[in-house]
């Protein structure tokens, strides 16, 4: 079982997810399959991940992570809010480029009520394969540094893909 929490809330339009703990690439698939219910929906007006209280994350759940901030962009909505207080993470979020991309704040006037926490199942299967591959890409298109930082990762993924162990 995996140590990764993620609570979901939503208020007028505005949703909210908080990660607590270790966010790893295992609960991808699952909270991919919540990302795209999510969007198949009525659209958000506007989107915020409280970050403070996650020990890690991987590159797939930030792949994800951006992947919600591009679907908010072709929505037309405003920026993902992400809040971030931990040194670590916030030098993760700036080196793969997330200041582009999102409001990165240490605080903010939201609290998150009545929320429930995501039913995330760890998965090693082939859906995860995908979706590690499919996050590394999202990445990519964030700059030309995440180009040559992922690219191996990207290979390595599509070769698995193409020619899986039995």
């Amino acid at each position: 079982m995996s140590s990764s929490k993620i609570y979901y809330a939503a208020n007028a339009g505005i949703h909210g997810l908080k990660y607590v703990g270790h966010i790893r690439y295992t609960i991808g698939a699952s909270l991919d399959k919540f990302i795209k219910t999510l969007f198949d929906g009525p659209k958000p007006k506007g989107f915020m991940v409280d970050l403070r209280e996650a020990e890690s994350i991987d590159s797939t759940n930030l792949g994800l992570l951006a992947r919600i901030a591009n679907l908010m962009k072709q929505c037309g909505a405003p920026k993902v809010t992400l809040v971030s207080t931990d040194e670590d993470i916030n030098t993760l979020l700036f080196s793969v480029g997330f200041d582009e991309v999102f409001d990165i704040v240490d605080e903010t006037g939201l609290i998150m009520t009545d929320s429930q926490e995501l039913g995330l199942e760890d998965d090693t299967g082939p859906k995860m394969a995908q979706t590690v591959l499919n996050a590394h890409r999202t990445l990519m298109s964030i700059g030309e540094d995440n180009k040559a930082r992922f690219q191996d990762v990207i290979e390595l993924f599509e070769q698995q893909i193409e020619n899986p162990r039995p």
